[in-house]
């Protein structure tokens, strides 16, 4: 594991270009794993692609125009897409589609895989008009932690 590190107000200008939205349904990720894992030997060249990006996501986030994180992302999908048919679904690119056509520079799909959730890079003067675009799914307002993991508990005094 490598840290990150950011400074805060290019860590804000970051934030501020990204938009989570639920996507209305989730599904366990171990089918859809299990076939990537089957399909591993073939895609090589993609997951070299994928890995290659990493170097240049954290050099773009540190000191260059954040628009190419978000080309970055939208190429990364399509890349993550080739690994197994189920990664994506009609439902989801059409979200994708929608997000895109609304102001959407990339996305990428997070949670237990083909649902969940799904986050978009896009300028932040953009974000209204793909709220408006993407008003069916719920938007999941949120911000960077830096305190880690934390149990919270929840009491209602009526132990």
């Amino acid at each position: 594991v490598n840290s990150v590190t950011i400074g805060k107000s290019r860590l804000n200008l970051f934030q501020d270009h990204l938009m989570l939205f639920f996507t209305g349904f989730s599904r366990t990720a171990s089918k859809i794993e299990a076939e990537k894992i089957k399909r591993l030997s073939n895609k090589n060249k993609e997951l070299m692609k994928m890995q290659s990006m990493v170097g240049e996501a954290l050099t773009i986030l540190n000191e260059g125009d954040l628009m190419d994180f978000g080309r970055l992302f939208h190429e990364n999908w399509f890349l993550k897409k080739t690994l197994a048919g189920r990664v994506s679904n009609s439902y989801i690119d059409h979200v994708y589609d929608i997000a895109i056509k609304n102001g959407a520079i990339g996305g990428k799909i997070m949670g237990a895989g083909g649902g969940g959730f799904i986050l978009f890079f896009l300028k932040p003067e953009d974000r209204e008009k793909l709220k408006k675009g993407l008003d069916f799914l719920l938007h999941v307002p949120f911000r960077f932690d830096t305190f880690g993991s934390q149990i919270i508990h929840y009491s209602d005094g009526a132990e």
